[in-house]
């Protein structure tokens, strides 16, 4: 029969398992026939009931599930401990540390996509320098920048957003007001959308009139970009109290 174990003390060397059908059983170590992995609350396994006594308890799907069992009982521990409870309440209270988490992971996916290459937002310096001697060619051939400068030096205020979400978490961690943090980080994802936009224009700007639209049409916004719109006004909806975690408690 099947059943799951209930509970193993390793210095007692005994435990006790709870049967599909509602019934307990004990058990001795020595009917153990996982190996050296030892039984954990939780783990599902196959025995032999002997009595109100379990007799030849091998785990259902072997090593991998006794590793996902002893997975499993680190996670709950780690849930019933003061930390984990504090860790969960950040997630649960407001949307400010889940909108942080986001905002933190556009920043790393791609910005601005081309068939050539697409850069993250944090890696669009990389990508500036390619461009930046793509501006200085087409100025020696009597062409303008097109706001290429400003787009370039404005650029380094695409840092904000990514510094505005950690001191965002970092505020939720402290228990510290997080209006404050929440309506800059917002404001900061959107800046960032808005450089990112800025770029492609002053990229296209660059190409002659009659390459334009074919440019247009192989350089894109990337997921990072729109993420970073959307959750910039969340995070600000959110700081005025527009909207709030559904899974906060009243």
């Amino acid at each position: 029969m099947k059943g799951k174990i209930l509970g193993y003390d390793d210095a007692a060397g005994n435990g006790a398992i709870t049967a599909e059908d509602g019934t307990r059983h004990k058990f001795e170590r020595a009917d153990w026939r996982g190996g050296e992995k030892l039984p954990v609350s939780g783990m599902t396994v196959d025995f032999e009931s002997d009595d109100g006594a379990a007799r030849e308890i091998y785990p259902v799907t072997g090593a991998a599930l006794a590793a996902l069992g002893t997975i499993g009982a680190d996670i709950g521990g780690l849930a019933e401990s003061e930390q984990g409870a504090r860790i969960a309440k950040l997630f649960t209270k407001s949307l400010a540390v889940p909108l942080a988490l986001v905002l933190l992971l556009g920043c790393f996916l791609p910005a601005l996509v081309s068939p050539v290459q697409s850069a993250t937002l944090i890696g669009l310096g990389n990508a500036m320098d390619d461009l930046g001697r793509a501006a200085a060619a087409q100025e020696m051939l009597g062409g303008g920048k097109s706001g290429f400068d400003t787009v370039q030096t404005l650029l380094i205020l695409r840092f904000s957003a990514p510094l505005a979400a950690l001191w965002l978490l970092w505020s939720a961690w402290a228990g510290k007001a997080e209006r404050t943090p929440m309506l800059v980080s917002g404001a900061a994802a959107v800046f960032a959308f808005l450089l990112v936009v800025m770029l492609r224009s002053s990229i296209l700007s660059m190409v002659p009139d009659f390459a334009r639209e074919r440019m247009a049409a192989g350089i894109s916004l990337g997921l990072g970009t729109w993420l970073l719109l959307l959750v910039g006004g969340a995070l600000i909806a959110a700081g005025l109290g527009k909207i709030r975690n559904p899974l906060a408690k009243d």
